[in-house]
């Protein structure tokens, strides 16, 4: 089951809950899995929850950023190398992260940002289940599971060249995607008093949210996700100093309140508890456009129609 002490798997949601029934599925099968979804949605702790499920939960499980990695070194982090295999080589070589992650599963976060050379490698090793280190004749079989994550299209960087296809379809065998907290009906209140509890622990505070702090936090569109709300929360419990956190503190303590028009479509609101208010600062964000402001607000555009109508009646 997935029941790991994971603060990203909270939440009870139709949306979420289906994630997890997925996840749940793909646990039970020896398979490689592709994650999608945003930057902070939590798809690490999916892949890490997959692995922790698996028969292969007493291997290793090693995460990659591919990312993080600049493009000389992916190659020989991932497959390893031998002596003299390029300047600056250890003596006696080294073991690449598919080695290390034997009999486990190894996770490829940002897959989309591999190089196309290191895509090509991947592949071979997906097909045949062995690794040759840099520098080196011979192959060393792995025994691994793949998961991989991205938040770009892989698809649209198919057709561009960019990902090449042969790989995109090795990768996506199972595939599911971490929706944004913006579309959890429900979890964001239920997320943060999960992290309110857990930072209150961890500092040794006592706080509490307002019902008009909790109506703001559901407001706001959380473009960093749950990764963001959790950051948020814990600055909020080492900030303040009276128990009961207000809407007022929390408009004082936001980071995104100086938010202008000219910002695009895809920034977040200002947390306002006035809905008619929400309305205008999402059309004037959109510099007029219904369309973009509807989808700022996650709502429908004839929904907006209907109530600007209905203010006009006033």
């Amino acid at each position: 089951m997935l029941n790991q002490p994971c603060m990203n798997l909270v939440g009870s949601s139709p949306e979420i809950t289906e994630t997890k029934r997925l996840a749940r599925e793909f646990a039970a099968v020896d398979t490689t899995v592709l994650i999608t979804g945003e930057s902070g949605t939590g798809k690490e702790l999916f892949a890490q929850s997959i692995h922790n499920a698996s028969s292969r939960r007493n291997g290793p499980f090693v995460a990659v950023n591919c990312a993080a990695l600049p493009v000389n070194l992916l190659e020989s982090e991932l497959f390893g190398y031998v002596e003299g295999a390029f300047t600056g080589a250890k003596h006696k070589g080294k073991a690449g992260l598919f080695e290390m992650a034997h009999h486990g599963t190894i996770f490829l976060d940002e897959i989309s940002e591999m190089e196309m050379y290191a895509q090509s490698r991947l592949l071979r090793v997906i097909q045949e289940r062995q690794v040759m280190r840099l520098g080196d004749d011979k192959y060393i079989p792995v025994d691994v599971r793949i998961i991989v994550a991205t938040n770009k299209p892989l698809a649209q960087q198919v057709s561009k060249g960019e990902f090449r296809q042969d790989l995109y379809y090795r990768l996506k065998v199972l595939t599911f995607r971490v929706p944004p907290l913006r579309d959890r009906s429900g979890d964001i209140r239920v997320l943060a008093k999960y992290f309110l509890d857990h930072y209150c622990s961890k500092h040794g505070r006592v706080r509490a949210f307002s019902k008009e702090a909790l109506n703001l936090l559901e407001k706001y569109s959380w473009p960093g996700n749950v990764r963001e709300l959790r950051y948020f929360i814990e600055r909020m419990v080492i900030v303040t100093k009276q128990k009961e956190i207000s809407g007022g503190q929390l408009m004082t303590y936001w980071d995104d309140q100086d938010l202008s028009s000219s910002q695009n479509a895809s920034a977040p609101l200002k947390p306002v508890s006035d809905e008619k208010e929400r309305i205008r600062q999402a059309i004037e964000q959109a510099e007029g456009n219904i369309s973009k402001a509807a989808r700022i607000l996650g709502i429908d555009r004839s929904t907006i129609y209907r109530r600007m109508k209905t203010e006009q009646k006033k």
